[in-house]
């Protein structure tokens, strides 16, 4: 079974280097940048050549354009803050010759300020997991900005015991920039879907996002930064509401 590597990247010289330097096993790397302007480009030329530019609004029409362009029977989503350890090759490359599965769930291990960080994740900031291994034509992202959702068809395959490593935020800076962004993005969606923005602004919603995050998801194992994290994940909603009633994005 052959397999594709897609990048989809936008102004990520300080990280893809080293992502693509990951991706040795695999047969072709396709890389789409989305309005790029460092050197992105010319860091990734030195890896592959199908590199596709432009400019899309919907995190999931440049993910399904992307898909389109890859050649082999398999594809591997992998961002560019992303790395694929040797031992976590080994275990795609086997499971991938299981003809009657369509699709895999790869752990991820998440890493700020170099720390990693096993505990109290959500969705919103950083997920612990994705579904980025599958046969071409059994994904399908739906047109979101940021955290799109998306369709899988076929057999879903046993979880992978190797996680891919995510260097998510090399400084707590980049956490906040991240936290920024991702809310600039959920806002924008909700503006364009009409969302009702009073569930959002709930007290209540905020607690039980933290306890969730901090308590049930163990969070306080991570120190100083899980509490952080817990924060931000409490008032992700409220923030994002905010910003799409405001028009602040």
């Amino acid at each position: 079974m052959s397999l594709s590597a897609l990048i989809v990247a936008r102004n990520e010289q300080n990280n893809i280097k080293e992502c693509l330097e990951s991706l040795s096993f695999v047969d072709e790397i396709v890389v789409v940048l989305d309005r790029t302007n460092d050197d992105t480009k010319r860091i990734t030329k030195k890896y592959t050549k199908k590199i596709f530019s432009g400019s899309w609004e919907f995190e999931g029409d440049r993910r399904n354009f992307g898909i389109k362009k890859c050649c082999s029977d398999w594809v591997l989503e992998i961002d560019a803050d992303e790395i694929v350890s040797e031992k976590l090759s080994f275990e795609i490359k086997k499971n991938i010759l299981d003809e009657d599965i369509d699709f895999f769930y790869l752990p991820l291990l998440n890493f700020v300020s170099g720390k990693k960080i096993k505990y109290g994740w959500m969705a919103c900031m950083a997920p612990d997991g994705k579904f980025c291994l599958f046969k071409k034509n059994c994904k399908t992202w739906e047109n979101e900005s940021v955290h799109p959702n998306y369709n899988l068809k076929g057999k879903k395959g046993e979880n992978f015991t190797i996680p891919m490593i995510h260097n998510m935020s090399k400084k707590i800076s980049d956490l906040i920039v991240r936290f920024n962004r991702n809310t600039s993005l959920h806002a924008r969606d909700l503006r364009q879907t009409k969302s009702n923005y009073n569930r959002l602004f709930s007290v209540r919603k905020i607690f039980s996002r933290f306890l969730k995050c901090y308590f049930f998801r163990k969070g306080y194992k991570s120190g100083i930064i899980g509490l952080l994290v817990s924060i931000l994940c409490s008032i992700y909603p409220y923030v994002s509401a905010t910003k799409a009633l405001t028009k602040t994005d």
